[in-house]
């Protein structure tokens, strides 16, 4: 596997994990954000019908290159809030794409909606 340009990371975004408590409204509790520099976040925008049958999504996809931005991903950041500046995400899923013939992680993919 080839390595990816650090030029081409040119996104920086915060995330906040689940603590798994409620608070005294029933909403979750989230911990505080750690921002993450130099990845690629893929931004899309999809809408289906037409006026007052009409449905909108957001899913995107933020790839993480533990070489340029130390974190380790994993199953705990299900459900976490992704903030890019402008609009919030929610993860649904974490992918770790490895190397092959190695078990070290390449990236990591993080689907959110």
């Amino acid at each position: 596997m080839t390595d990816i340009d650090k030029r081409l990371l040119i996104d920086t975004v915060t995330i906040q994990k689940t603590t798994g408590e409620k608070d005294g409204w029933g909403k979750e509790v989230f911990e505080s954000p750690v921002t993450l520099k130099t990845v690629r976040f893929d931004r899309q925008y999809r809408v289906q019908g037409t006026k007052n049958n009409r449905k909108e999504s957001k899913p995107s996809t933020l790839f993480v290159y533990p070489k340029y931005c130390p974190i380790i991903l994993d199953k705990t950041f299900e459900n976490a809030i992704i903030n890019d500046g402008e609009r919030d995400y929610r993860v649904t899923s974490v992918v770790p794409i490895s190397y092959p013939h190695k078990q070290k992680v390449f990236c990591y993919e993080v689907e959110c909606i």
